[in-house]
């Protein structure tokens, strides 16, 4: 894993590279997108076989469904690979908002493997077919370090970073906080409060800076002031979002919107 000095650094090198100047931690620091970048197919044709009800479009992307499995867990997942079958430079471990599951990652997912990230999505405990005989379900630890687990199995000596949406973002922070062995972490529209937690009682316990985004217009001042908050606290970046909520930040039309395109920028630094 980075140490924290190099993690730091490479916040800081990204925020300089993508806003046009340096951006302390913490602060808000919008980016610029691409001029051109990889766009989904639309209308199909779609993966089929046990992924078809998740209409993934087709393309030269690997996507195999699979499990990550740990005590008393089975968790439904997918696979994203680059195409070609190239070594990724990062992979992304995702987690998902309530109204979703571990389909909702697909479009993200595929286009970021198409610029050389992988990624696994799952259903978390309480959600589609995950099978979980955990006590508490709201438990982030056990199911990402189950997650983890098969990336690393997929994908050995490759940097891995969480990425949570929504409520997915909330035990994101929490996983981190836990002490789970990850090389950088992003927070999309994560709730202060979670299952009981307020995540500015665990920042002091996280020590790899994040990326935090949210909108204002879409989550309300007071969450967008507990993120901005929880980014200084965490020396993370702070990227406020003009709309939206989740995973919906980091796609747009069919593209990765510029937040998408920080998120990769991030995990690949």
């Amino acid at each position: 894993m980075r140490s924290v000095k190099s993690a730091a650094a490479g916040v800081a090198v990204i925020g300089m590279l993508l806003t046009g100047c340096g951006a302390e931690s913490g602060v808000e620091a919008p980016v610029e997108a691409k001029e051109s970048g990889p766009a989904l197919p639309t209308g199909g044709p779609y993966i089929q076989g046990e992924l078809t009800s998740c209409f993934l479009p087709e393309t030269d992307v690997g996507v195999e469904p699979m499990q990550a499995s740990g005590a008393e867990l089975e968790l439904p997942a997918i696979r994203f690979s680059p195409p070609g079958g190239r070594q990724p430079s990062a992979v992304l471990v995702m987690l998902h908002q309530t109204d979703g599951d571990r389909c909702g990652w697909g479009d993200f997912a595929t286009l970021a493997a198409l610029e050389g990230v992988a990624g696994l999505s799952y259903d978390q405990c309480g959600y589609a077919a995950a099978d979980c005989g955990i006590k508490d379900l709201d438990d982030p630890v056990p199911q990402v370090r189950a997650a983890l687990g098969e990336a690393r199995k997929q994908w050995p000596d490759t940097p891995v970073v969480l990425v949570g949406a929504s409520m997915g973002g909330s035990q994101t922070v929490r996983a981190v906080a836990a002490g789970l062995d990850v090389d950088g972490w992003v927070d999309l529209s994560g709730p202060s409060i979670w299952a009981g937690v307020d995540l500015a009682t665990v920042a002091d316990k996280i020590q790899t800076p994040g990326l935090i985004a949210i909108s204002e217009d879409s989550d309300g001042p007071e969450e967008a002031d507990a993120a901005r908050a929880l980014a200084e606290a965490t020396s993370s970046e702070f990227v406020p979002a003009e709309s939206g909520h989740g995973w919906d930040l980091v796609i747009e039309e069919g593209r990765l919107s510029p937040i998408g395109q920080q998120v990769v920028a991030y995990a690949t630094r």
